[in-house]
């Protein structure tokens, strides 16, 4: 199941690069983030830490949605079957990948650490912060770091009151 999101949410970023309309990429980082929630979700103990990323997340994402429909209100949604054809390529191209490599699904790269907080300390939720600041979601965490801020820099310049579209109208 971890793979099969993995490969989605490569996908999805992949696809993220040709979109053009500000409404498919919305559904993109709406798909992205629920993806990487999910995910770091089933690596840690509870998900609570997912849910109030995915909050966040859709914070975020709403104003750039106001920001976006205040400037490109009236823009035609175009369907381009060769992106429809890609996204097949690829989920098919992922899926048989994933098949292929047995060792892909169980593969760890961390067992030492992970058996070290299993046996020394016996509290799920401080083994379940151990687990997620540790490799295989330590790359997932900070993405969504860096996410956070740049969307936090880029709201904070794009939003002027006295310029920009988000402004009054006379």
């Amino acid at each position: 199941m971890k793979m099969m999101m993995l490969s989605m949410s490569i996908m999805s970023s992949s696809l993220f690069m040709t979109m053009k309309h500000p409404l498919s990429m919305g559904f993109m980082l709406m798909i992205q983030t629920t993806l990487s929630c999910m995910l770091n979700g089933m690596n840690s103990y509870s998900y609570w830490f997912s849910y109030i990323l995915f909050i966040t997340f859709i914070g975020g994402m709403m104003v750039l949605f106001i920001y976006m429909s205040s400037i490109a209100s009236n823009e035609k949604f175009k369907f381009s079957m060769k992106l429809l054809l890609m996204m097949l390529f690829m989920s098919s191209t992922m899926m048989l990948m994933i098949n292929m490599d047995p060792t892909m699904i169980t593969k760890n790269n961390n067992s030492e650490m992970l058996s070290f907080i299993n046996s020394k300390n016996n509290n799920k939720e401080m083994s379940s912060i151990m687990k997620m600041f540790n490799m295989p979601s330590m790359m997932i965490s900070m993405m969504m770091i860096i996410y956070l801020l740049l969307t936090m820099i880029s709201t904070v310049k794009i939003t002027n009151i006295k310029e920009g579209p988000l402004r009054m109208k006379n």
